[in-house]
């Protein structure tokens, strides 16, 4: 009997072993205890600047020196790691927005979906409590300079509030950065697509618009009233989550694409006097520059690797609309949006590369998908660029980030902690390579 009992015990070991093993990631990095200098990169500060020559050093996770290594002098003594980045390129971690990271695992399971709660209007839903930071599709983002992103909910008419979290953590308490920076706004389509991607189907007229636009407003009216009271008997959870944007302290992100439709967005931000709106998608920004521009609307671009938005615009489009955006001053940021959006998150420096063969100026790219995204949810006194003071959130690459054909990153940092790039792809990359017998450096 005790033999039976230890066979089962060993058998229940090797089998919780085994399924560890399946889904592991790697371990959070401890914090940094040695101070770090790297010397002789081409830096990207994010800000627009580049330094050819940098020294950039950091301690207790904190960017402590940014500056030009031909113009400074520095004792290396004053560092217990030295990085020789000669030939390296240096740049702050990039940031993903309205993402679906650590929300879903497996798009055909359903069980694994925790971005869309059932009902229409709400602002009250969370979805930082729901983000796994254990989720295995974050270390293969992670290994493309993606070291940030905002958590989004979808579905209904408000699906809830966005965090910001970092990728290298145990919980999803270690992970925030800005808990409930914003809302999310599904804007009512005025024209609805039929069929699928592969069967595209006729465009239709919601018959329904106006009212569901007036549902909007109703609401809104509701909760700004609601708002003008600091105590209630009977607390609305609905309506306080909303607080924040009628104060100013929350970012209002209304997904909206068409023209028309953005503009009753416009109209909708001055009849509430609200100061921070994004418009998320604005497939048709070119029609709307101007309004965005006078009403200083920003824009998340939900995916520059699309199809145009009409049958009659050129296939370049999508790609051409951050180089438009950016020359008529409107600030923006990048999104992966879309089928499989999690796992095509790592995928976001490419798009934004599509962007610069496309006319946008580089380091306005690396600015999009670092500063600008950092600003439009309030984080950018900390992060979003390689400043003195800032976290020290930064990845060297050996190649361009944004072109897939060159993009090598050799180590990345999150808040000064050296993190792992190892992912369950690249694991089995170097399994089957060693199959096949095929050297990898």
């Amino acid at each position: 009997m005790i033999t039976r009992l230890n066979s089962i015990a060993h058998l229940l070991v090797f089998l919780l072993t085994s399924v560890s093993l399946l889904a592991q990631v790697p371990m959070p990095a401890p914090e940094q205890e040695q101070s770090v200098l790297i010397r002789y990169a081409k830096a990207h500060l994010g800000n627009g600047k580049v330094i050819s020559n940098a020294y950039i050093g950091f301690q207790n996770g904190e960017l402590t020196m940014v500056s030009d290594a031909n113009t400074s002098r520095i004792s290396v003594l004053d560092y217990d790691t030295i990085i020789d980045g000669e030939g390296l390129h240096v740049f702050p971690g990039f940031i993903v927005m309205d993402s679906r990271l650590g929300l879903t695992e497996i798009g055909a399971v359903r069980a694994t979906h925790d971005f869309d709660e059932t009902g229409d209007f709400l602002p009250n839903v969370r979805a930082l409590p729901a983000y796994n930071a254990e989720s295995k599709i974050i270390p293969t983002v992670r290994f493309n300079g993606v070291l940030m992103a905002q958590v989004a909910p979808v579905g209904g008419r408000i699906s809830g509030s966005s965090s910001t979290v970092q990728l290298d953590a145990w919980n999803w308490e270690d992970a925030q950065i800005a808990a409930d920076e914003g809302i999310f706004l599904n804007w009512p389509q005025r024209y609805v697509k039929t069929g699928w991607w592969g069967e595209p189907g006729p465009v239709k007229v919601n018959e329904k618009y106006d009212e569901q636009v007036s549902e909007v407003f109703r609401f809104m009216e509701e909760a700004r009233a609601y708002g003008t009271t600091d105590s209630h008997a009977v607390q609305n959870l609905r309506f306080e989550a909303l607080r924040g944007v009628f104060d100013g302290e929350q970012r209002l992100y209304i997904r909206a694409n068409k023209a028309k439709d953005i503009l009753d967005v416009v109209q909708f931000k001055r009849h509430f006097g609200l100061n921070k709106v994004t418009i998320v998608g604005a497939q048709e920004a070119e029609l709307v520059l101007i309004e965005l521009k006078e009403n200083k609307l920003c824009v998340v671009i939900d995916r520059v690797h699309q199809l145009p938005s009409r049958p009659e615009d050129g296939l370049n489009k999508p790609f051409e609309l951050p180089a438009l955006l950016a020359e008529n001053e409107i600030p923006f940021a990048f999104a992966t949006i879309g089928d499989m959006e999690a796992m095509i998150s790592r995928n976001l420096p490419f798009h934004a590369g599509t962007a610069v063969f496309n006319g946008l100026d580089y380091e306005k790219a690396i600015q999009a998908l670092t500063l600008d995204a950092a600003q439009m949810m309030g984080i950018d006194k900390h992060y979003g660029s390689l400043e003195p003071g800032k976290s020290a959130t930064l990845f060297i690459s050996t190649g361009d980030p944004l072109d897939i054909s060159s993009n090598n990153i050799l180590e990345a940092f999150i808040d000064g902690r050296q993190i792992e790039l190892s992912s369950h792809q690249k694991d089995l990359f170097l399994k089957y390579a060693k199959k096949q017998g095929i050297s990898v450096d």
